[in-house]
């Protein structure tokens, strides 16, 4: 809730309120994980205005979105800030009774009620008769495009390396838009496109493109793209990004099988409420990364005379490059490998029971172990560079990892 308070706060002050002097914020979390924030704005007819619930809701249809999941508003005054009457009402429109809307003063006051309680006795399409239209889920977007077709085998495309899935056989594309709460990749080397073909004769879904947690969407949409996978019958989630290279034996250039991670990203995908029927509370995660898909691949790319290496990534949040400071202490704690991603997927995989196989292309050598300094440029470049060897050892190992997606 802490990163919907500072929003709040934050457009509470570019409220425009020159008659009642009364400045407030509202920030609205969606089912999807997008966060979007509204101000009150009055005019010369004072009391007639716009809410500050309704700019945020406003803002939110406009971006496609009708799901809320969790409310801030914040007043000027001591006392906490609750919506009107017409705000609790439209609030209503797209909030579940069991929604939390967080209300908080200036002076840190803060009282918590759900929507149920704010207003048990809301007029909307229940009231008139009719039912609230549903929102169509990804997984059931998925579901009605490709039935029980659906590979079991689905690949995450990381920086540069989305061309392997414009090299499936009888593509069929769908675009992030088009799925219910999926990510929208901002950054450049990610499309944001599902792929469903065929590579070697497997049916294998890739998505093209995904959010890293500095693009400031956090990870709402992630476990949105994990569990509608697993909805829809995949099994086996293979992870692939770029990295950098802390151990010395590992050189640019090379593919890596991810053995085991570090998180230091500040934060975890499962935070929250947990509903059970997505996984634990408490999973394990001793073995993430599944050692008998790692065989696999190893043994594929000795069939292809592919020199391979193995070894612990670490995750930052990004975007910044690390420090050769922080790169000597990652080599302490144990680190490999360096990036900005996959944990948080890794993560949802396996508290979906999902099996997961990490693989990272190695596009630089870390911070400080070289006298050049780091560029997003090189890491795509670098990418697309061992783009080929992927394609090579995905396509030599498909069918095998196919057995262990039944």
């Amino acid at each position: 809730m802490t990163d919907l308070v500072t929003a709040a706060r934050a457009v509470r002050e570019r409220a425009y309120a020159p008659y009642s002097r009364f400045l407030v914020g509202c920030a609205i979390r969606t089912a999807s994980g997008a966060v979007f924030v509204g101000a009150n704005v009055e005019n010369a007819a004072y009391p007639q205005g716009l809410c500050a619930e309704r700019s945020a809701v406003a803002a939110m249809v406009a971006a496609g979105e009708q799901r809320i999941a969790e409310v801030v508003v914040v007043g000027n005054g001591a006392a906490p800030c609750a919506p009107c009457g017409g705000c609790r009402q439209l609030l209503s429109e797209f909030a579940p009774g069991d929604t939390a809307v967080h209300m908080l003063g200036s002076d840190g006051g803060r009282r918590t009620a759900t929507m149920g309680e704010l207003l048990p006795y809301a007029f909307g399409p229940l009231a008139l008769g009719a039912g609230i239209p549903p929102t169509p889920t990804a997984a059931g977007y998925l579901k009605d495009r490709f039935g029980d077709g659906f590979p079991k085998i689905a690949v995450v495309l990381g920086s540069g390396l989305g061309g392997f899935a414009d090299r499936l056989e009888a593509p069929t594309a769908v675009g992030y838009d088009e799925l219910e709460g999926f990510p929208r990749p901002s950054v450049e080397g990610h499309v944001g496109r599902l792929v469903v073909g065929t590579c070697g004769g497997v049916p294998v879904a890739t998505l093209q493109g995904r959010v890293h947690v500095y693009e400031g969407q956090g990870t709402g949409t992630l476990a949105t793209l994990v569990r509608a996978l697993r909805e829809v019958g995949v099994r086996v989630l293979i992870l692939t990004n770029a990295s950098g290279a802390i151990a010395a034996a590992i050189r640019p250039g090379t593919i890596a099988l991810i053995t085991d991670h570090i998180n230091m990203l500040g934060t975890n995908p499962l935070i929250g409420p947990n509903d059970q029927r997505h996984g634990p509370r408490f999973p394990d995660m001793s073995a993430v990364y599944d050692a008998g898909l790692r065989g696999i691949v190893a043994a594929s790319a000795s069939s292809l005379r592919l020199e391979i290496a193995s070894g612990v990534y670490l995750a930052t949040t990004g975007p910044s490059f690390e420090t050769p400071a922080e790169i000597r202490a990652f080599r302490a704690l144990g680190a490999d490998l360096v990036g900005m991603s996959t944990v948080p997927e890794a993560i949802l995989a396996r508290h979906a029971g999902l099996k997961v196989l990490g693989l990272s292309v190695v596009t630089n050598i870390a911070a400080g172990l070289r006298d050049a300094p780091l560029s997003h440029a090189e890491t795509l470049a670098m990418g697309e560079a061992a783009a080929g060897d992927l394609e090579r050892l995905l396509t030599a190992s498909l069918p095998e990892i196919a057995t262990h997606a039944a």
